[in-house]
């Protein structure tokens, strides 16, 4: 029987509106309230940092909450920089725009927009639940690690320490 081992989530980032993270070769990042430039911008040292690490993919589970307002110009300049310099060298990045309906559509719609600028495939896939993002991301995560649901356990543990941070926890967001 093969013991599975699951990393710990290292928090590198966090306060009210957002928190950044990384679990074995995942990137992972909630965004509860604004997306300002300079923490787009750590979220994008961040990654760069696994990237040069890691010798196998990295991935990032990119969670947008219902409360998390679009983002400003400037964070839309550093959402841009981290598509064309960053997610082009992972193997999957997932966008899960929780709150349904409309909210969604503005997530993709925002996401699409600063993906058609690239002048390469990006590889981003839209979704509405954590569900959905964890089947997309199963073929590229270890079992070894715990695959999935560690994964799922990392990022409750996240939410858990934003909330803690005085965010609230958003409507319609689940672990």
């Amino acid at each position: 029987m093969e013991c599975l081992v699951s990393p710990p989530v290292h928090i590198h980032a966090i306060d009210a509106d957002r928190c950044v993270g990384t679990w074995d070769r995942t990137v992972i990042q909630i965004w509860r309230r604004v997306a300002a430039p300079d923490a787009v911008a750590e979220l994008n040292s961040i990654s760069s940092r696994l990237l040069s690490e890691e010798g196998g993919p990295v991935t990032c589970l990119f969670v947008v909450e219902a409360s998390s307002p679009p983002p400003n110009d400037g964070a839309r300049k550093e959402l841009a920089r981290f598509s064309r310099d960053i997610v082009r060298l992972m193997a999957l990045a997932v966008i899960v725009a929780e709150g349904g309906g409309f909210r969604a559509a503005l997530v993709r719609g925002v996401g699409i927009a600063l993906t058609t600028l690239m002048p390469h495939r990006v590889p981003f896939k839209f979704v509405n639940t954590v569900d959905e993002a964890l089947v997309l991301l199963k073929p590229h995560l270890s079992q070894a690690t715990g695959g999935t649901e560690a994964l799922r356990r990392a990022l409750a543990e996240m939410r858990e320490q934003l909330t803690a941070r005085g965010a609230t926890v958003a409507p319609g967001s689940i672990s």
